[in-house]
């Protein structure tokens, strides 16, 4: 066996954009100790979140018992949890960065699935790229990394995009969380425009046993894009 081959897996669990490509910095980062995969959910927009836990468990059933580092951001924490909860035996460490297990900000969830068939229009496209921009901004994050971030987003699928948006409305993990048994790291932080990230590591912290949780102050929404973080720290 390589020296490649015995590293075990990194499984990075991308938000909406769905492109695994928010990673591109802790991909760098993880590499020298683990093989990394980012995820990337395809394309279309036909499927629940246990299709995408099940086809997360295909591409990993081959890995060593309690082996995976399991990474994941924002939507991505849903399927993490899932994954976690329906493939405990093979998860080493779950890390879960501005994420929740129930999306309570229902007024917003339903402005932005009401807006999102919109963007087939340019004006509309044009006005969520604005307020995206605004909010990178506010945030901290640096122009290269906003560029980088206007980049994935003209690539996202729109059925999947819809479709993601439609299962975090499904979706509430809370009463399950107490089954979630691997260390588990919460990563939070307080300028989230997008998630109440702060309270909600705080509830999942209170509901999972052992785990742990690191807030940042000066950090937003986009912390693994602008690599405000390394996930090697606690992996």
């Amino acid at each position: 066996m390589t020296t490649t081959e015995a590293k075990p897996l990194a499984l990075l669990i991308p938000g909406l954009d769905g492109t695994g490509e928010t990673f591109h910095r802790q991909q760098a980062l993880l590499a020298g100790h683990y093989r990394v995969l980012a995820w990337n959910y395809g394309t279309g927009g036909n499927y629940t979140l246990h299709d995408l836990t099940r086809r997360l468990g295909e591409a990993t059933e081959r890995e060593p018992p309690a082996s995976i580092l399991v990474a994941a951001e924002s939507f991505g924490g849903l399927v993490a949890m899932d994954y976690v909860l329906t493939y405990p035996a093979r998860v080493r460490r779950l890390i879960l960065v501005n994420t929740f297990p129930y999306y309570r900000r229902r007024a917003i969830l339903w402005l932005a699935r009401g807006l999102t068939p919109l963007l087939h229009f340019k004006t509309a496209r044009h006005l969520k790229n604005i307020i995206v921009e605004i909010i990178l901004i506010t945030e901290g994050v640096k122009p290269e990394d906003r560029m980088r971030f206007r980049d994935i987003v003209s690539r996202i699928d729109p059925a999947g995009y819809r479709r993601r948006l439609q299962l975090i409305g499904e979706t509430d993990l809370r009463p399950r969380l107490p089954e979630v048994a691997v260390p588990t790291v919460l990563i939070a932080a307080h300028k989230d425009k997008l998630v109440p990230s702060v309270s909600e590591a705080r509830l999942m912290k209170s509901l999972i046993p052992g785990a742990r949780i690191h807030e940042f102050p000066g950090a937003g929404h986009a912390l693994i894009l602008s690599g405000g973080i390394s996930l090697l720290d606690y992996a």
